[in-house]
């Protein structure tokens, strides 16, 4: 969580002190530009303190009275050769030429502020003075404004980061578990979260993976018991084929086992369909005489049961409608099956 928040710090911190420099120095220039001559005429006041100082021969150490005005009214004198004040890089032309004139001129002051100059009298020397209480002042103000917008982006980013890292970690912790093989276990992050579509996506294919996996199973299952059935008549068919003496007996033996090779071809063939479509294959109803569809299960019923050793009546069902509308193929195979686990359980007797 750390690195993520450093990381969103640093991009939104930095175009945001960069906005708020711009910005402050935009004031700057614009605030000076309105109350220019305001500033001039304070500005003036101190030169000519200052100047009064400077040049009255009366005044011995002129160079200690200005270090007590500086204490007092928290500025800064300096003298400079002309030369150096107009090759002053951060003057604009303008004001090169008001400083020429003998006016007073100023220019920005890296930091905050503004430097203001005049050319002493009489003479190729130029006086410079900065209100420097006032930079002091201004820094103090622009730490107190940086401080603040920092202090304000840093809960925001907090407020903003600590839910996205908690649905991260759940969205972690999930995808390990699946990983792992736990197909069923589910990212629970809340709808409002920005991760919510990837949590969406992630469930949905965990939850396909999951059937995927069920239906795999089932179908393994499935081909066991189904086989099982037309796999046991066609053992038994083959049995009393190989015993028999009677030629029309073991033709009809033959017969039974020819259908029975048939239903495994179609059983496996449905099966494939199943694995590949991951559906049941096609439902064709059509009219079938039940009573002949009966006696075909009883009698695979019955075979299956000799074959196991076991002697159990099976009582056909009366009433019987003449006709069904079915596919004979599914229902005969889950008659198969109803009537194998009754005789399985049943002691003497399986009747309707």
């Amino acid at each position: 969580m750390l690195r993520l928040f450093l990381r969103l710090y640093l991009l939104l911190m930095l175009p945001a002190t960069a906005a708020f420099v711009f910005f402050m120095y935009v004031t700057d220039q614009v605030m000076a530009q309105l109350h220019a001559e305001n500033q001039r005429a304070r500005a003036g006041v101190a030169f000519d303190r200052a100047e009064r100082i400077i040049t009255n021969n009366n005044v011995p150490d002129w160079q200690g009275r200005l270090k007590e005005i500086e204490a007092t009214f928290r500025v800064a004198h300096e003298v400079i050769p002309m030369n150096t004040a107009q090759d002053d890089f951060f003057m604009s032309s303008s004001e090169k030429e008001r400083l020429a004139a003998g006016d007073i001129a100023f220019r920005d002051r890296p930091g905050g502020g503004n430097v203001y100059l005049r050319r002493i009298k009489n003479t190729d020397r130029a006086l410079r003075i900065e209100w420097v209480g006032a930079y002091e002042y201004l820094r103090t103000y622009y730490a107190i404004i940086l401080a603040f917008v920092t202090t304000a982006l840093t809960v925001i980013l907090l407020m903003w980061t600590r839910p996205l890292w908690r649905d991260l970690e759940k969205l972690k912790v999930a995808t390990a578990r699946v990983g792992e093989g736990d197909f069923a276990v589910r990212a629970d992050i809340p709808s409002r979260s920005l991760l919510s579509p990837i949590a969406v996506a992630f469930n949905g294919m965990a939850e396909r993976v999951q059937r995927l996996l069920q239906s795999h199973r089932d179908l393994e299952q499935g081909v066991a018991h189904e086989l099982r059935t037309p796999l046991a008549q066609l053992k038994f068919d083959l049995e009393l084929a190989r015993t028999s003496s009677v030629e029309s007996e073991r033709e009809e033996r033959f017969a039974d086992m020819e259908r029975d090779v048939v239903d495994l071809e179609e059983l496996v063939s449905e099966l494939l369909v199943l694995a590949n479509l991951r559906e049941a294959p096609p439902y064709q109803p059509k009219d079938v005489r039940a009573a002949e569809l009966v006696d075909e299960v009883i009698r695979r019923a019955q075979d299956e049961m000799r074959a196991a050793g076991r002697s159990i009546a099976i009582e056909a069902p009366r009433n019987l409608p003449d006709s069904l509308s079915c596919d004979s193929k599914y229902l005969s195979r889950a008659l198969v099956n109803v009537l194998r686990n009754a005789v399985r359980y049943a002691k003497s007797k399986v009747a309707p």
